[in-house]
Parts: structure tokens; sequence; C-alpha cells
């Protein structure tokens, strides 16, 4: 077997550990649980808390501002808080799916790394 043909099969072999490892796509539920249990997951729970917070507000202040008969100031005052609880609401869960995809972004540069060091062997013997 020449150096051409050893070539050829160590790319045939990293191609089909490339496409196992690029078909293999994780779920939603992983990619969250590896948000709580990263190195930040402290914050990722405190932040949690806090969206849950907001979450009851926002529902409080849909409720008396649809719902329950009030002046205009009042009723402009539930529209506000409902308004900005919104928003804040929208911005938790932007910061939330961030982290996620930098916790998925740290797991494929390990990813990488380690294929870079299988390939650095492989060369290495082969030399």
């Amino acid at each position: 077997m020449n150096i051409d043909e050893k070539i050829k099969q160590e790319l045939e072999q990293e191609a089909k550990q490339l496409n196992a490892t690029l078909v293999h796509d994780d779920s939603i539920f992983i990619y969250v649980k590896q948000a709580f249990t990263g190195s930040l997951g402290w914050l990722v729970t405190l932040i949690s808390v806090i969206a849950f917070a907001v979450t009851l507000l926002l529902l409080w202040a849909g409720y008396q501002f649809f719902f329950v008969e009030h002046d205009s100031h009042t009723r402009l005052t539930w529209a506000m808080i409902l308004g900005l609880s919104t928003l804040v609401q929208t911005a938790l869960k932007m910061w939330t799916f961030m982290e996620m995809n930098r916790q998925s972004t740290i797991r494929e540069i390990k990813r990488l790394e380690l294929s870079v060091e299988r390939l650095y062997n492989s060369l290495s013997k082969h030399q």
C-alpha cells in the first residue's frame, strides 16, 4: 500500500466520523440542560426565576388592562406595565437562548480540538 492509498483511507475514515458527528443533532432539551449545568448555570437559574416572576406580572397586567374597568389613567398605567414586562420577558428569553448558543459553540470547539489532536497524532504516527 503506497502513501496515496493510506491518505485516501484516512480521509475516508475522517469523512465518516465527520458525517456521523454532523448527523447527530441534540434536542432543545439537551441544550437547555447544558445551559443550566454550564459555567453560568447559577445565572441561568436566576434568570429563569426572574422570567417566571415577570411572566406572572405580565399575565396580571394583561388581566387588569383588558378585563377590569378602570379610569383612563389607571388603564394607561397597566398598559405601560404590560408593555414593559413584555420587553423584559423578551430580553430575558433572548439572553437565555444566547447562553444556550454559547454552550453549544463551546462544545463544538472542544469537538474540533479533539479532532485536530487526533489528526495530529495520526499524522505523527505515519512520519
